[in-house]
């Protein structure tokens, strides 16, 4: 067992993606990387990735922070990896010790400031990305730090917004009406840690909890397995086991990676 894999978390998440098979059922994967806009050695290796493995997958673009050069890269790329909206700006507004907190948690898009200035911001930074990115970006929102203020949530599909993607299993699946929520579940970095590798067996079983849950029905069915990564804070172990990682979920007959404008922003969305 290497620093970059785990045998026996392998072995039962694949029991998993086994039972799966064995109902009938396909699984639904998908793959966001946050943090996506200035040049990085590590931006480079995630496209090439993301390439080299013909998987779809969703940048999460902060537009301030955008380059011409990152953004022609990104325009280089196949169609199967599109642009979502990082919140504007990834600066944290929060200054205060929010109800049920213990500390002051960092967000952009959190109670800090009025919706409607939130909001308004958001705004432009969708048009900076539709402008550079065209109908490879989708209108899809993803906070930074994976929190956002409820009257935000609800006042996204006024500004033209049909998605929503944070962390964990969804509570519901419009959590507004007209935008949809689908989140990711597994994150190979230990934040708290130094931001760094969680481990391989966390990894695995993180995906397999989720997995489980969907297939038993205590988390929602239809909401596909995120995995979430942030190019700029991967080191070398940590890519090690993402390529394992991609390459034995690709060709396991259980799963798929759909195309991301049919997960995230569909025409028409499911029932609430």
């Amino acid at each position: 067992m290497s620093e970059s894999w785990n045998d026996p978390a392998w072995q039962a998440l694949a029991g998993e993606l086994d039972a799966w098979l064995h109902q009938g059922r396909r699984i639904s994967f998908w793959w966001r990387d946050d943090d996506a806009g200035r040049p990085d050695p590590g931006f480079e290796r995630l496209l090439s990735l993301a390439a080299e493995r013909a998987l779809p997958l969703g940048l999460a673009v902060v537009p301030a922070w955008l380059t011409p050069e990152v953004a022609e890269a990104i325009k280089g790329m196949p169609a199967t990896v599109v642009v979502l909206q990082h919140g504007f700006a990834h600066v944290n507004h929060e200054t205060e010790v929010q109800p049920g907190e213990h500390k002051v948690r960092p967000a952009e898009c959190g109670a800090a400031r009025p919706a409607a200035v939130v909001l308004e911001e958001l705004a432009e930074g969708g048009a900076r990305l539709r402008a550079a990115f065209g109908r490879r970006f989708l209108p899809v929102f993803v906070p930074p730090w994976n929190r956002i203020g409820s009257d935000v949530v609800a006042g996204l599909p006024r500004v033209g917004y049909q998605g929503l993607s944070a962390f964990g299993a969804r509570a519901a699946v419009q959590p507004a009406p007209g935008l949809l929520q689908v989140n990711c579940h597994a994150d190979p970095i230990h934040w708290r840690g130094g931001k760094r590798f969680a481990g391989a067996g966390v990894m695995l079983d993180r995906l397999r909890a989720h997995l489980a849950a969907r297939r038993e029905g205590r988390a929602d069915p239809g909401e596909p397995t995120g995995i979430l990564t942030h190019h700029r804070d991967l080191d070398p172990v940590c890519w090690s086991f993402l390529e394992e990682l991609l390459d034995r979920l690709r060709t396991h007959p259980a799963v798929t990676f759909p195309p991301l404008a049919s997960l995230l922003a569909p025409r028409r969305l499911p029932s609430a």
